[in-house]
């Protein structure tokens, strides 16, 4: 056999590049969603973060609120109290 360095056919050139250059396209796609996908979900780990906390200042509200007109039903569009 001889070691003859031989030319691709320009077609056969031409599919090798492209599918190169679609898994180049694919593989960079999915590193940016793989980042986005951080990102969202330490954005998400924040706001349940802020949740939890607003769950919190709302029973010690609602414990103060119970401590001062008792049980019963606040109407905040009026702003009125009516005791069970």
């Amino acid at each position: 056999m001889h070691n003859m360095t031989r030319k691709l056919d320009k077609d056969d050139l031409t599919l090798i590049q492209n599918l190169q250059e679609n898994f180049s396209k694919t593989y960079n796609a999915i590193g940016n969603i793989t980042a986005e996908i951080h990102v969202l979900k330490q954005e998400k780990d924040h706001y349940i973060n802020e949740f939890e906390t607003l769950r919190t200042q709302e029973q010690d509200l609602l414990s103060k609120l119970k401590e001062k007109y008792g049980d019963g039903q606040i109407n905040i569009n009026d702003g009125t109290f009516t005791p069970l």
